[in-house]
């Protein structure tokens, strides 16, 4: 059976561990928990995840990281898993942009940084049913 899993994005590791420690204390072992530190390696941990036949349920994606922004990112991962969850979590996006990638991806929320659990929790939960 497919394993639903949570995708987590940002250049900064201390942030990657505490999302991963906050979803997994909130939402136990009902999903596995990757984490990427950059936008080339989440889409290959997108991909690695749909090659071993389990299930890309929600991405949370950094919109400012080197490399590859988070909604270049997410264009990308919408391409390659289009029934996958968006949730952009930046602390520098205007609205203007958030709005662009609206109009192109399905982006379930748009959470600030820094971010309140509760708030994580349901947009997490919604997204995931």
């Amino acid at each position: 059976m497919p394993r639903k899993t949570i995708l987590l994005v940002d250049d900064d590791a201390i942030i990657l561990l505490a999302l991963r420690q906050e979803l997994r204390l909130r939402f136990g072992e009902a999903y596995a928990y990757e984490t990427a530190t950059s936008g080339a390696k989440g889409l290959e941990r997108a991909a690695a995840i749909g090659a071993g036949g389990d299930e890309l349920a929600i991405v949370i994606s950094d919109w400012l990281m080197p490399g590859m922004n988070g909604d270049e990112f997410l264009r990308k991962v919408h391409e390659l898993a289009p029934a996958a969850k968006l949730v952009m979590l930046t602390a520098h996006a205007d609205e203007s942009d958030m709005e662009r990638l609206s109009r192109e991806v399905r982006v379930e929320a748009f959470l600030r940084k820094p971010w309140a659990p509760e708030r994580l929790f349901a947009l997490v939960g919604a997204a995931l049913g």
